[in-house]
């Protein structure tokens, strides 16, 4: 393995323990400092955008984010390491984050441990893991068909 790919490999897996960190420490605020952040938001949002936001719909789509982001950071390290099944593992990985990180919102006061919430986190996910799988694709079908046309040039 180069040193390029060493660099790139670890690089990949720190931005996956920056994103769970990340995670960990909102999941950790307690239920009153939460909703204070997520009203924070909503505050900022209308008065930068005018927009009203349902306060459910802020914190629901933060979940989604969260974890969409964390199966993205998952899949570059899982492609460096190995790529062949990167997006489904990594999709795995994130389910079984979101499934830990609802267990240590147990612990934390005012805070719940929700299935919906892994739900919502899988969904984010499964977005994410769509989205890359036909980037994956697109990028290989371009791949074959340059290959192909160097070929037919090569014959002629």
């Amino acid at each position: 393995m180069t040193v390029k790919k060493k660099t790139l490999l670890f690089s990949a897996w720190c931005f996956v323990l920056f994103c769970i960190a990340v995670i960990f420490y909102f999941s950790h605020q307690t239920a009153e400092l939460s909703s204070q952040t997520s009203n924070n938001l909503l505050k900022l949002i209308f008065e930068r955008f005018g927009i009203q936001l349902n306060a459910y719909v802020i914190r629901k789509s933060a979940h989604a984010a969260e974890f969409g982001g964390l199966c993205l950071a998952f899949n570059i390290a899982y492609y460096f390491s190995f790529s062949k099944y990167a997006p489904f593992v990594s999709l795995a990985s994130t389910v079984f984050c979101a499934s830990a990180d609802e267990l240590h919102q147990y612990f934390v006061i005012g805070r719940a441990c929700q299935v919906r919430d892994v739900f919502v986190d899988f969904c984010g996910a499964v977005l994410v893991t769509a989205v890359i799988t036909v980037i994956y694709f697109l990028i290989k079908m371009l791949i074959k068909k340059e290959r192909y046309k160097n070929v037919n040039r090569s014959s002629v």
